[in-house]
């Protein structure tokens, strides 16, 4: 199909979407704002989490002994607290000769921690250092922090209309070389679904992404993720450098909390409502018209709706609330597929599958990432390395071997009036 008849047809399919999308989006509220329509108790808890996610934690808390920063607002602060950060995290391993992959955990590994709880012990008597990159480190990787909107939105999506776009791609962008993948990880029943969550796809539930951070960045440890990110390995913690802990903390080893702690994290992103969708007007629809006739739609699918009705757990023990008035039955204007896609030799990171970091993802799969919010972005990839929205594009299979060769050949062959209209379109997501 020739560029004009595919644009032709784009333009007549997003009208269809367009008015679709508008019959499902509930009353877009400002970013950094709770979800239109929460209830009562929705609403409260929102709040709760809020204040947990405004705070610096302490050491009788369980923060440290070592982390990436003190509270969660510290890195998820732009353009306001839930968004993203050009913040960098680091991530380090080792490569051996016979090609197999240690993550370094004896020496601290995967993820780099910085940043001691020393300053905060009151004696004074505590010298541990932050970590370091260890010598042997042969594989190291940055990831930029993500923004948080739309969160709840996202985990309520059904695990089955996730893995019914694989099926579709393979089956309708053969010719694009387009086939998104679904990275199946163990949730926290020990069920195996689809990933959702992280740079790889690597998460597959809400609370699973903030346990994960709750440990690794704070280093608070919680039922889900119960093992102490020992510092640079060494689990021989000086105990001038461990405050006394109250065993009445809901997180560190008391699983008997059911993890209160890490629920009353989540609610914040869970109801955190997502960026407003575009004002299709101007340059921005006839933007959005060459979006879908270039091929970015493949991956980036405008959108998925919730189910009509969404049960959504409130402790380990499986209570659930629900239905919920602000999540069910929702489109979710995210413009991911939530897939891995296989970005080229270039786009390779230095981790290979089956890492904490990667879940069943290869070295050159990452997810699609949401494009909800790049407007408000001033960094871009999953490392920060791109400056402007145009260089993103272009990264997608810098070298033609990339799922996105086809779609980016393309873009290239724009006109400049097209590619200004698909700019102004991408900047107003």
């Amino acid at each position: 199909m020739q560029f004009s008849q595919r644009r032709s047809a784009a333009i007549l399919a997003i009208s269809t979407l367009v008015l679709v999308a508008m019959m499902g989006l509930p009353v877009q509220a400002q970013l950094g704002s709770p979800l239109p329509n929460l209830a009562p108790v929705e609403s409260k808890v929102f709040t709760a989490g809020q204040s947990q996610f405004f705070r610096l934690w302490g050491v009788q808390e369980g923060f440290g002994p070592v982390s990436t920063d003190g509270g969660c607002s510290r890195c998820h602060k732009q353009p306001v607290i839930g968004g993203g950060a050009a913040r960098l995290l680091t991530f380090f391993g080792k490569t051996n000769p016979d090609g197999s992959f240690d993550q370094l955990i004896s020496e601290g590994g995967p993820i780099l921690q910085p940043l001691s709880n020393a300053p905060f012990i009151k004696s004074g008597l505590c010298t541990l250092q932050g970590e370091q990159i260890p010598a042997d480190a042969n594989a190291i990787d940055k990831r930029m922090t993500a923004p948080l909107f739309g969160f709840g939105l996202v985990d309520a999506i059904a695990d089955q209309d996730i893995l019914n776009q694989v099926t579709f791609e393979a089956v309708n962008y053969v010719s694009d070389g387009i086939h998104g993948v679904a990275n199946l990880v163990a949730d926290y029943k020990g069920v195996i679904r689809p990933g959702r969550f992280g740079r790889k796809a690597q998460q597959p539930t809400l609370l699973q992404q903030v346990a994960a951070a709750f440990a690794h960045d704070l280093g608070i440890t919680n039922p889900l993720v119960f093992p102490e990110d020992c510092p640079q390995g060494n689990c021989n913690i000086d105990p001038n450098c461990v405050d006394n802990i109250d065993p009445n903390v809901p997180n560190n080893n008391n699983t008997a909390s059911g993890g209160k702690g890490i629920f009353a994290i989540a609610d914040f992103p869970r109801f955190l409502a997502p960026p407003p969708p575009p004002n299709l007007t101007g340059n921005v629809l006839l933007g959005q018209g060459v979006f879908m006739a270039t091929g970015c739609n493949e991956c980036h699918l405008p959108a998925y709706q919730t189910p009509l009705q969404v049960f959504y757990d409130i402790d380990l023990n499986g209570t659930q609330f629900g239905p919920s008035p602000s999540i069910s039955n929702q489109t979710v204007g995210l413009y991911s597929d939530l897939l891995l896609h296989d970005m080229g030799v270039k786009n390779k990171s230095k981790f290979p599958a089956n890492t904490l970091i990667t879940g069943q993802a290869t070295n050159s799969q990452w997810r699609t990432t949401p494009l909800w919010g790049l407007g408000v972005r001033t960094a871009f990839w999953h490392d920060g390395s791109k400056k402007d929205i145009p260089s993103a594009i272009l990264q997608h299979s810098p070298d033609g071997s990339g799922e996105a060769a086809v779609v980016i050949q393309r873009y290239q062959a724009l006109s400049p009036t097209d590619q200004a209209n698909l700019l102004a379109f991408l900047s107003a997501l």
